[in-house]
Formats: structure tokens, C-alpha cells, sequence
């Protein structure tokens, strides 16, 4: 994102918010650390520029390149960052290579243990993939033994035009592993454990009256507001094709790429319900699910998630007592 792109998109930013508020600003890509240390330090001293607007950063990233540098710029600047590890070494080296052709999985626990010796808040993100899902407990032992606290389990989705491929998540799978993984998480919990699952921690909250964090929770698309490095702003991360760009920040403030018919079309289009949602018990916690990533676990007559929330609910309410 060239220099330019950034001092347009904080005036944007300082100017929705009348230069008074919280945004939230989450650095993604390919790889955002590629994009070199000096654009996120020139990132955060322009925004800085508006002090009474509070910022709080995150950066998604495969570690490769961070160093102390980078670390002590996210702690300085209080940077959430997602690691993203695909579970135990045979697993992530399967997908994850660096340009030799050699995996990473050493690479990324290295990173992770930089961040630790700096104090830097991570969580791992794991792409649950159809291999992956087959080894629910040795994925949780895999945690365990590396005392990982935080952990967001993200469904490998299919191409847009695809219901399933070699990698992706399949409905009967998606109940398989979540059936053993909670069981897992329970065990843990019952001795003293304290492993975070978003999608565990999510029900649990809604349970007891708390939106949950994950817009894919609500059943229901919003803007979020994808920046694109010339400009161009996407509603969501999952449908950034030239038939959901809503123009561009040189162009156009926050409020008038809401206000377009590609993005009115979008929120038109969020709900997706099937016809098992119509008598769904726990249709008031999911509401259907994020419409991109339901093909993992929703078909008509089927819904691998509420089959999850038969055993999630009774037990994470007899916590509560």
C-alpha cells in the first residue's frame, strides 16, 4: 500500500470517527510482513497523529520474519498477533513451505517464542483442514504440550464455486472433530485447564446473554470494511471480487461505500438459513452461520453444528452452575 493509500485511508478513519472513537485495524494479506517493518511504523505515526482516537492493532502472520525488531514494535504499539500454525509438525509442513521447498513448522515456533520472551498477546490460528480434522485429540495434545492458551480453529473453506475440495472441511467431518475436541476441552477444563477455543468461549458467552465476537456467529453479514493496497474496499475478507468492491478510499468516505448498492446487495444477501434452521433449537445462537463458511457444516437436512451444540450446551451450562 503505497504512502498515499495510508494517509487517505487515516483521514478516512479520523473523519467517520470525527476524530474521537475506536477503530479497529487488523493487518492482513498474503504475508503483511512483507510489506517491511518502516510502512507499519509509518502506519501507526500517522494515525497517532489523531490522539484522541484509540487504535487497536492486529496482524495475522506466518512468523517467518519476525524478529526482535518486530517485536519490540508490537509490543510498543500493544499489536494482537494471529500465528497462524496449522497444528503439529507432519500437519503444517504439508501445507505450509517456504521458497526452498523446506517446511516452516520449526520457523513458526521459533517466531512464537520470540513473541513470548517479549510479552507480545498471540493467538494461533489453525486452518482446519479435512486431514487435519481427522486427529481431533492429537491436535488438542498438540496444544497441551505447548501450553498454547488461545486458539481460533478456522474452516477450510472450498473455492467460491465449489462445495468441496481435497482440503476443505466437510460437514460430517466438522461433527466428528468437534465431538472429540470438546470432549478433549472438557477433560482439560474439569483439572484445572484454561484453553481458549473462540468457537467454545463464543457459544459459552451467548449462553449467558454476550454477543458474540465473530461476525459468522450472528447469522447476518456486516461491512467490515476490506482495504485492498490500491484502495479498492471489499465488505469481507471471504468475498473480495470485483462484484463486491464498493469503490475506493480515495474516493469515497466510510459512510458512502456503506450506503452503495453493491453493499446494500451484500447485507441483502446474508441471510442463509436452510430448511433445517426453520425448527432448530439453537437457531437464536447461530442463525443460520456465516453464509461463506456454513458449506462446512450446513446442508438442508443436516447441520453438523447443531449436532455439536447438542453436547456443547448441556455441558457448558452445567458449568455454569
Amino acid at each position: 500500500m503505497k504512502q498515499e493509500v495510508v494517509v487517505t485511508l487515516i483521514e478516512r478513519i479520523a473523519e467517520a470517527l470525527e476524530e474521537e472513537g475506536t477503530v479497529n485495524i487488523s493487518f492482513q494479506g498474503g504475508e503483511p510482513t512483507s510489506a517491511g517493518l518502516s510502512y507499519f511504523q509509518t502506519f501507526v505515526d500517522l494515525l497517532a497523529q489523531y490522539p484522541t482516537i484509540q487504535a487497536n492493532y492486529s496482524l495475522q502472520t506466518n512468523g517467518i520474519q519476525i524478529d526482535e525488531a518486530w517485536c519490540t514494535f508490537f509490543k510498543k504499539h500493544h499489536f494482537l498477533i494471529g500465528m497462524s500454525l496449522d497444528g503439529y509438525e507432519t500437519i503444517t509442513n504439508q501445507y505450509r513451505i517456504d521458497q526452498n521447498g523446506n517446511g516452516v513448522f520449526n520457523s513458526v515456533l521459533a517466531a512464537i517464542a520470540l513473541l513470548e520472551k517479549f510479552d507480545v498477546p498471540y493467538n494461533i490460528l489453525t486452518v482446519l483442514t479435512k486431514s487435519l480434522a481427522e486427529h481431533p485429540k492429537a491436535l488438542f495434545a498438540f496444544y497441551q504440550a505447548h501450553h498454547f492458551q488461545f486458539i481460533q480453529l478456522i474452516p477450510c473453506l472450498p473455492f467460491l464455486n465449489e462445495k468441496e475440495n481435497a482440503m476443505s472441511l466437510t460437514p460430517r467431518l466438522y461433527e466428528s472433530f468437534y465431538l472429540s475436541f470438546f470432549q478433549a476441552f472438557l477433560s482439560d477444563l474439569k483439572k484445572g485447564g484454561q484453553m481458549s477455543i473462540n468457537l467454545f468461549d463464543q457459544i459459552a458467552g451467548m449462553l449467558q446473554g454476550y454477543a458474540p465476537y465473530q461476525c459468522g456467529m450472528l447469522g447476518n453479514c456486516q461491512i467490515q470494511y476490506i482495504v485492498e493496497a490500491n484502495g479498492d474496499v471489499y465488505p469481507c475478507d471471504f468475498y473480495c471480487t470485483d462484484s463486491y468492491c464498493l469503490g475506493n478510499i480515495s474516493a469515497h468516505t466510510f459512510a458512502q461505500l456503506a450506503k452503495t448498492n453493491v453493499a446494500k446487495k451484500f447485507i441483502q444477501e446474508g441471510s442463509c438459513q436452510k430448511e433445517i434452521c426453520q425448527t432448530c433449537p439453537y437457531q437464536k445462537i447461530c442463525h443460520g452461520g456465516c453464509r461463506r463458511q456454513n458449506v462446512c457444516y450446513l446442508e438442508n437436512d443436516y447441520c453438523a453444528h447443531q449436532r455439536v451444540l447438542d453436547v456443547l450446551v448441556p455441558s457448558l451450562l452445567a458449568l455454569f452452575r
